[in-house]
């Protein structure tokens, strides 16, 4: 880590034996105290530590006797400076000193630093300047083209301005001996024998490590944001399935206004319009007449009371049922039915075959001989009038007591078969005047989508916010 300020101060030992017996000196008047802050530079951060700030008791490493740098290095480094082995015997850490003078001269102290296993070293180069020493990459500090000096050495490397390291090598040739500076006997404190030594205090950088850079802020947000969108996705998602399928179920119950849904544009399969009932209509009035005459004919076993005219209009009124059949029939084939080959025009004819039976079925036939005709035409048929209607709402064609053919919805509305047939099959589900579907509760041939979820959200939140 990057180097902060780096504190010296001269420190008094009780004596040999251990670190944890030091008595630091305070008094900030009669003893040594410097402070470098913002002036020490980093050249090499090999083995720092990430946290805790290095200390240990500051020296002078020495070189070997045949080295030449002992002479070059004498006019920087005093005669009686404190050596490796004037702070060995406190068992404590160690921090090395020493001047940059040459590539050679550097590279021996960086060895015997190594081999005195310092836990870090200070150069400075000689010099009356008090500014901080230039950056690593800065061509002072080269010693060789890779810089692999600064992995080879297990220990930071750290450089300071050469007037704070003179006056560093100074003091060290001050406290080397086992004696006590005048200082320290001026001391009120000093009274108690001990050596002093001289103890720096390396403070690093903890901001960069602590604090990510902005685009790890960035990335950050960007994921939480891609999270909490997706999450938020699959909610919405459920809660739409789920209303999806409440919404489906009240359809199929019929619970459902589909006009207010914007489905009622839904068209009627043919074979569910077959399913709703058509006869003949009958007000109010002959239906009161006739009545009497079906319990009479009832408790006389079935005998026929009707007259030959009777019969006849029977017979009409059938013969038209069946026409009223066929032509509803049509009205369903499409551009692609009438291009069709033999075969579906071979099903058409049995499927007219069909209707007509079931026209047959449903009402009752006449037959050619006049015995055989019903006393009453349609009688199942004459109690589900609901609503007393004279005239087709769709055509505004009156009704003909006994003559007419309708069909009745579900809803008991009643309309002319050619003329609601057409409506069903070609506009809409809805009956004409009372607009409820004719599908059936259990049938809905369109899927439930969420503009349909939406807008029935949106109709019962209006119904709720209505006073």
């Amino acid at each position: 880590m990057a180097a902060r300020s780096l504190t010296t101060a001269a420190t008094l030992f009780a004596g040999p034996g251990g670190a944890n017996s030091a008595t630091p000196a305070v008094n900030g008047s009669s003893t040594f105290h410097v402070v470098l802050d913002g002036t020490v530079q980093t050249l090499s951060t090999t083995n720092a530590p990430d946290k805790d700030p290095i200390k240990g008791l500051l020296f002078v490493p020495g070189l070997d006797d045949n080295d030449p740098c002992n002479n070059l290095t004498i006019p920087f480094i005093p005669p009686n400076v404190t050596r490796h082995q004037d702070v060995l015997p406190f068992e404590y850490n160690t921090i090395g000193l020493a001047p940059w003078i040459s590539t050679e001269c550097t590279q021996s102290f960086l060895d015997s630093s190594r081999r005195m296993e310092v836990d870090a070293l200070v150069f400075y180069i000689p010099s009356h300047d008090n500014e901080k020493p230039p950056g690593p990459k800065d061509s002072a500090w080269m010693l060789d083209e890779n810089e692999e000096w600064k992995s080879q050495n297990n220990y930071p490397v750290y450089a300071i301005p050469g007037l704070a390291g003179a006056t560093l090598m100074n003091q060290l040739s001050m406290y080397s001996g086992d004696t006590i500076p005048p200082d320290f006997q001026n001391d009120s404190n000093s009274d108690e024998p001990g050596i002093i030594r001289l103890i720096t205090l390396i403070n690093l950088e903890h901001g960069e490590s602590k604090l990510p850079s902005l685009w790890g802020f960035i990335l950050a947000i960007l994921g939480t944001i891609l999270v909490l969108s997706i999450i938020l996705l699959m909610c919405y998602q459920l809660v739409q399935s789920r209303r999806r399928e409440n919404l489906r179920r009240r359809i199929e119950a019929g619970e459902a206004d589909l006009e207010e849904l914007g489905l009622h544009q839904i068209k009627v399969p043919r074979e569910i319009i077959d399913t709703i009932p058509v006869y003949i209509y009958a007000d109010q009035g002959t239906l009161s007449e006739t009545q009497p005459q079906s319990r009479h004919s009832e408790s006389n076993d079935g005998s026929s009371i009707g007259s030959d005219e009777t019969c006849e209009r029977r017979m009409e009124l059938n013969e038209k049922c069946a026409e009223i059949k066929m032509e509803s029939a049509t009205l369903e084939t499409t551009d692609d039915e009438r291009e069709a080959n033999e075969e579906s025009k071979t099903e058409n004819e049995k499927t007219k075959e069909n209707e007509e039976g079931e026209c047959h079925a449903d009402y009752p036939t006449v037959r050619q001989t006049h015995s055989s005709c019903p006393a009453s035409p349609h009688p199942g048929h004459r109690s589900r009038l609901n609503y007393t209607q004279t005239m087709c709402a769709i055509c505004l064609e009156e009704y003909e007591s006994g003559m007419s053919v309708v069909r009745e919805l579900p809803c008991g509305h009643i309309f002319h078969p050619q003329c609601i047939d057409t409506a069903l099959t070609q506009s809409s589900c809805l009956c004409p005047l009372c607009k409820k579907s004719v599908l059936p509760t259990d049938t809905y041939p369109v899927p439930v989508t969420n503009r349909t979820v939406h807008r029935d959200y949106m109709l019962h939140r209006s119904r709720w916010s209505a006073p």
